[in-house]
């Protein structure tokens, strides 16, 4: 069963948690993060990946609940985030998408507050967390020691 789009979006909705709240960090800043940080934050990410698959299969099930076939949702789902994509839709399947968005929306809350709760339990300001996510996206060597993290964790 495909469900991409919807799913990266919600995932990405899911990590980002405010972060628009938080003022960007010029490229020259550093931010320092201790092993034990990183360790929370390995944890974490463990438990936000287990939040992300339960969230995935509750909207999947959602929208097969709605009446839509998921490729179908899918469709308008991307013409409804995008301006420059149309589709032709019926004004009965406008209004039950529209539903369903709203369900999901609801859902969604539902999730960021489990994903908030998950860093909580690390030990970890939602705030301190969102420093250090952003520091990863651009910080290639605090990547590196994540990784190295990860893979520890893992075996």
């Amino acid at each position: 069963m495909r469900f991409s789009k919807p799913c990266k979006t919600l995932f990405v909705c899911l990590l980002a948690i405010g972060m628009g709240a938080i003022s960007p960090l010029s490229a020259q800043e550093q931010v320092e993060v201790s092993d034990a940080e990183l360790n929370k934050i390995a944890s974490a990410f463990q438990g936000i990946q287990e939040v992300n698959r339960a969230a995935q299969q509750k909207v999947m099930e959602t929208v097969e609940e709605n009446g839509f076939e998921t490729d179908r949702f899918n469709e308008l789902y991307q013409a409804s985030a995008s301006a420059d994509k149309t589709v032709d839709i019926s004004d009965e399947e406008k209004e039950r998408f529209g539903k369903l968005m709203s369900e999901i929306q609801q859902l969604q809350v539902g999730f960021t507050e489990q994903i908030e709760e998950v860093i909580s339990n690390e030990g970890m300001s939602l705030e301190r967390y969102q420093v250090i996510a952003m520091a990863l996206q651009s910080d290639t060597e605090l990547q590196g020691r994540l990784k190295t993290i990860l893979t520890q964790v893992q075996q």
